[in-house]
């Protein structure tokens, strides 16, 4: 015997059947709608990662800022390191060069191998400020504070570096073995002449 289908089950399944439709269209648009944000995202906030190989011709030209061969500089994020023409001095109170000591110390930091950057923003002079690393090196900002040739720039860069700093300060090494003044107090006392 054939069973008949009432109207009101056929309108109930045709019901449920839309309502089904309805919530999976819903959520392709939903999908198609984080997928297309996330696209932006990635192409408008991303960050960018830039081989500079030894073939770039990367040098150091001074303690916090490198240059690539094409001429676009990095400033190497969280860090200031003393300036090319700054003193400091040591524990006996003897003066001496700190900022050609922490160009010397990213150049050797760098020397002949694959510099990689992740840019995260750029300065006023248009440089890029990159977190790089080099190999050995996971990240030479770091470095250069632990090796107490640079200082963390502080709360505006979240105090990335605080720690290896407290270590280079209590190891006493670099400019942390007598006393210095820090790189803004300098540059703002002897401005620049270009």
């Amino acid at each position: 015997m054939a069973r008949r289908t009432s109207s009101k089950t056929r309108s109930r399944r045709s019901r449920s059947t839309r309502q089904t439709l309805i919530n999976q269209l819903g959520r392709a648009i939903a999908l198609l709608i984080v997928l297309c944000l996330v696209l932006l995202l990635n192409r408008y906030c991303g960050m960018d990662t830039q081989e500079l190989g030894s073939s770039a011709k990367l040098v150091a030209i001074d303690g916090d800022t490198l240059r690539a061969s094409n001429g676009e500089e990095y400033r190497i994020f969280a860090i200031d390191a003393p300036e090319l023409h700054q003193t400091c001095t040591d524990a006996k109170g003897k003066a001496w060069d700190c900022g050609r000591a922490a160009k010397r110390e990213l150049a050797a930091l760098i020397k002949g191998s694959e510099v990689s950057c992740t840019e995260k923003t750029t300065d006023k002079y248009g440089r890029n400020i990159a977190q790089c690393s080099a190999k050995g090196v996971p990240d030479i900002g770091e470095a250069m504070v632990r090796e107490g040739l640079a200082i963390d720039l502080g709360r505006q860069t979240g105090y990335a570096y605080a720690g290896a700093e407290s270590e280079a300060r209590s190891q006493g090494k670099g400019m942390w073995a007598g006393t210095f003044q820090r790189p803004g107090e300098w540059r703002q006392q002897n401005p620049r002449r270009d």
